[in-house]
């Protein structure tokens, strides 16, 4: 891996988001822009825009703003936050952005799903996961919710009530879930210095554990053998144990190599430049990965099981914060898409 394989600009304003979805074969990044959804087809290099419904009810909305939606309200404004499923064959999204409530809607017709909740408030992150085979969204408000992406609001019938899981929109900064001890799990990390496994049947904290940085992003992989935490913030990728819940390696090894500047005054340690501000994880050649993104535009690649850094950094972003990083499958090999606040979505072949 040396520089990306595919790059495209979007053509639009600042670009806050992406999520991935595949459908009849085709990969599809959907993008949080303004207006809200962009979707970019990498094997043809387009681009589409989507006109999304507004996302309250009528009477919702008056008792928001004071009157009723007019035509200039009709449609959904801007998202910082998005997340999509296919759902019967149709794509899915949901989204926000920070003084708004989360909803859903069907990509194609724009039609709302599922409308926002005044007495949630505003929406920080989001994220899709897959529990037992099914997508679910998961959106930070007030509080954490997790939503069946299958099931949508009904005239007449009861609205979809979401799971209330840990944290709320200021804390939670990274979400994944797999399965532990054959029961499916969400982990969180938090901006407050700890991670925590949350566990969908108990509904209840499996294990929470300090970090020893402030957490950007967290992911699972298995390691060695065994499933373990990913947890990345600041200049660092550390791995936990989920059934101690100690950290074992606090990287970087090489960090004189890869120039992380880590001088800084100590009224700006929340504010590093070149902090990690997102991450994936996944499988590349047969060894597990993370793929980060930074906050001054850089992008790195680490082996998990060797513990160091193997590719990067890459200052394909041009100094502008990496704002999302997927790890897929497409066109046959094991890619890592990347997405930066100078618009552009980058493919890099992981293989």
């Amino acid at each position: 891996m040396t520089a990306p394989i595919l790059s495209s600009q979007l053509p639009a304003r600042r670009l806050w988001d992406l999520d991935l979805v595949t459908i009849d074969g085709r990969l599809l990044v959907v993008c949080a822009v303004e207006p809200p959804a962009w979707v970019w087809e990498p094997s043809m290099d387009r681009w589409t825009q989507y006109r999304l419904d507004m996302p309250y009810r009528p009477d919702d909305f008056r008792a928001m703003v004071g009157h009723l939606p007019t035509d200039n309200d009709k449609d959904a404004g801007l998202f910082t936050s998005v997340c999509a499923a296919v759902v019967d064959g149709r794509i899915v999204v949901g989204g926000a952005e920070y003084r708004e409530s989360f909803a859903q809607w069907d990509l194609a017709s724009g039609a709302l799903r599922v409308h926002g909740r005044l007495n949630h408030g505003g929406t920080g992150k989001v994220a899709t996961v897959r529990l037992n085979g099914r997508p679910f969204f998961i959106s930070c408000s007030d509080r954490t919710y997790m939503w069946d992406a299958a099931r949508t609001d009904s005239n007449g019938a009861s609205d979809v009530e979401p799971a209330v899981l840990y944290g709320n929109r200021d804390t939670v900064t990274g979400i994944a879930a797999g399965t532990l001890n054959g029961r499916p799990v969400v982990i969180f990390g938090s901006c407050d210095d700890s991670v925590v496994v949350w566990g969908v049947d108990t509904q209840s904290v499996v294990r929470e554990f300090p970090c020893p940085l402030p957490v950007a992003d967290v992911g699972l992989a298995t390691v060695d053998g065994r499933l373990r935490v990913v947890a990345a913030g600041e200049d660092r990728v550390i791995l936990g144990d989920l059934d101690t819940g100690a950290w074992e390696w606090e990287g970087p090894i090489d960090e004189d190599s890869i120039e992380f500047d880590t001088e800084f005054d100590e009224e700006d340690e929340g504010e590093k430049e070149n902090s990690v501000s997102c991450m994936d994880v996944g499988v590349m050649g047969g060894r597990p990965v993370a793929v980060t993104g930074s906050e001054d535009g850089r992008v790195c690649v680490w082996s998990l099981a060797e513990r160091r850094l193997v590719h990067g950094p890459f200052d394909e972003h041009h100094g502008r914060k990496v704002v999302g990083v997927r790890v897929t499958d497409w066109d046959g090999r094991t890619v890592a898409i990347t997405a930066g606040e100078d618009g552009r979505v980058l493919v890099w072949n992981l293989e």
